[in-house]
């Protein structure tokens, strides 16, 4: 069916303006520190690698090269940034992680290596 009027007679407006500014704004989170030598910092979200000592809210210090088997890995797959253990399986990439296992496509984008990371502070909220 196709509306062919323009305002129906039981539409009424509001008795009342609706500010913008009394909508609620979602919380942002601040962004990972930026080490002073330019390299790249991402921070753990999930409870993807605590098994590895990683809890969530970690940082990571990415080394930009491609991974070996056995290192956390950072990837860009499918629009997101995935972390996880690089392993191979039946020859393909896969990222193994305390969820479980994930192949990864061929147009994965392999960000870097986690080449140190600092554990969040015993309790401070992590999510």
């Amino acid at each position: 069916m196709r509306s062919t009027g323009g305002v129906s007679r039981s539409d009424v407006p509001l008795p009342f303006d609706i500010a913008l500014d009394a909508v609620p704004v979602p919380a942002r989170r601040s962004p990972a520190p930026v080490p002073e030598d330019g390299k790249q910092v991402h921070r753990l979200v999930g409870a993807h690698l605590t098994s590895r000592g990683l809890p969530p809210g970690s940082d990571l210090v990415i080394n930009p090269r491609r991974p070996r088997r056995g290192e956390v890995a950072v990837v860009r797959s499918g629009g997101r940034t995935r972390v996880g253990i690089f392993d191979l399986e039946r020859g393909r990439a896969v990222l193994r992680s305390d969820r479980g296992t994930r192949w990864l496509p061929p147009d994965t984008v392999f960000v870097g290596v986690a080449a140190l990371a600092s554990p969040t502070l015993d309790g401070m909220p992590t999510g």
